[in-house]
């Protein structure tokens, strides 16, 4: 299962970065079946997550895992369910809610 991951974690990373470019840094460390990002936007991350659960996907902003105040811009993404068409198709989804593209 360890390996699926991985693979999934991946495939995940590298959308991510074909869809946003430097506009997204990978946080935290290569394990988990989560992986958390900041994504360099102006939109609110209420705005972010509503609008993406328009269009079926679910997100969560960061904020509430921190102590005192988040940074912003910040999304917890799950893959461990998700096949590798899934996970593209999300992070194009999920570019066209903060890109517009």
């Amino acid at each position: 299962m360890r390996s699926l991951y991985e693979q999934r974690r991946q495939i995940l990373v590298q959308s991510l970065i074909s869809q946003f470019g430097d506009r997204v840094q990978i946080l935290g460390d290569n394990a988990g079946m989560h992986l958390m990002v900041k994504i360099d936007t102006d939109m609110s991350d209420e705005v972010i997550v509503q609008d993406a659960a328009q269009i079926g996907l679910g997100i969560s902003a960061a904020h509430p895992y921190y102590l005192d105040n988040s940074p912003g811009s910040e999304f917890v993404l799950g893959y461990a369910e998700l096949n590798e068409q899934q996970i593209e198709e999300g992070v194009r989804r999920l570019s066209q809610v903060i890109l517009g593209a």
